[in-house]
């Protein structure tokens, strides 16, 4: 049967759309079972104008016996506006049954020349396995044209954590050398300007493997779009201020989606080189993990992303009970 590729709108409560993100949802499930991170329509459009990405959608639609067109694989391409605005995502799924049946190259062609026709020379993306030689989707990569960048490790913390296990580990830093702070769901005013300084670190302190990306454009009005409009997006914030200038030098932040709010993800951790050494990185862990318990009892699993190089964080989260869960590899092609 012949297949087509379909450019369309997504939009929240709309068939096709929700058919769309069950051929995402479909092909995680065959991966990692029923446990498979979920996302919504209403997370996607809401992410992309906070990221400063402009989002093109395709679907592989195949006529069914009935002669009803069904999607059968769902893509996305992901050009960002701000920084790195050569350099592109594509986010790719094929449906469980219709894999090995070359739908993928067709819609990875589709995804790659219409991510040429707007101006992208690279692409920058990801695949996860629970196995750490990689799966299927490493040798679809591998077939395609993409080589590795990096290897990260998924890490997950089930809950609820012991207060007398957190408390047992907490550095518990000198208090006339640095206070914790943690805010839920939105970042006070007084934070902006330090924060925009750490995110802006963040971009070119975290491992990036090999491949060279700009440093972010970070100011206090693009941490105020992110963190402080209204969002479907639950988020969870613990700073470390040092006293002496009153500046923040380090961060981490938790994320609860409405696609799956039994799931909360730690996304981005950074201490400042001058102020490593201290224990801050456990401190503001802790205080984030307690603040969750608090707030969010319904939450199960913590869930974040290493490098498999960033070896002092990957301890950090040992040490406060993360394990081991998937590997993830990351991806580059030239254009």
């Amino acid at each position: 049967m012949s297949m087509q590729v379909k450019e369309i709108e997504l939009a929240v409560g709309d068939p096709t759309s929700e058919a769309w993100l069950e051929v995402h949802h479909a092909a995680n499930r065959s991966v990692w079972g029923e446990g498979t991170q979920r996302t919504s329509i209403e997370e996607i459009l809401d992410v992309a104008p906070r990221r400063h990405e402009v989002r093109r959608t395709f679907v592989v639609l195949q006529p069914g016996a009935d002669g009803a067109e069904a999607p059968v694989a769902a893509a996305q391409t992901i050009r960002r506006t701000r920084e790195n605005v050569d350099t592109a995502g594509v986010w790719l799924s094929v449906h469980p049954d219709h894999q090995r049946q070359g739908v993928g190259s067709l819609l990875l062609a589709q995804c790659e020349q219409s991510l040429r026709d707007d101006g992208c020379t690279r692409i920058h993306e990801h695949s996860g396995a629970p196995v750490e030689q990689g799966d299927a989707a490493t040798g679809f990569a591998l077939a395609s044209g993409y080589r590795q960048t990096l290897l990260d490790l998924r890490q997950d913390l089930a809950l609820p954590v012991d207060d007398a296990a957190l408390t047992a580990l907490d550095p518990g830093p000198d208090d006339t050398a640095y206070v914790i702070e943690t805010a839920v769901d939105a970042l006070p005013e007084e934070w902006l300007e330090d924060r925009a300084v750490l995110a802006r670190r963040m971009s070119t302190d975290a491992p990036s493997g090999d491949i060279d990306l700009d440093e972010e454009d970070w100011d206090a009005e693009r941490v105020r779009q992110q963190w402080n409009t209204p969002s479907p997006i639950w988020a969870l914030e613990s700073v470390a201020r040092h006293v002496p200038s009153g500046r923040l030098v380090a961060f981490t932040d938790l994320l609860v989606r409405p696609g799956q709010p039994d799931l909360a993800i730690q996304s981005d951790t950074l201490v400042l080189r001058e102020h490593r050494g201290h224990a801050l990185g456990l401190a503001v862990k802790l205080a984030n993990l307690r603040a969750l318990q608090r707030e969010r009892p319904d939450v199960r699993t913590v869930r974040t992303w290493n490098a498999d190089t960033n070896t002092h964080m990957v301890a950090i989260n040992k040490r406060i009970g993360f394990v081991v869960t998937g590997w993830t590899r990351e991806w580059a092609k030239q254009l």
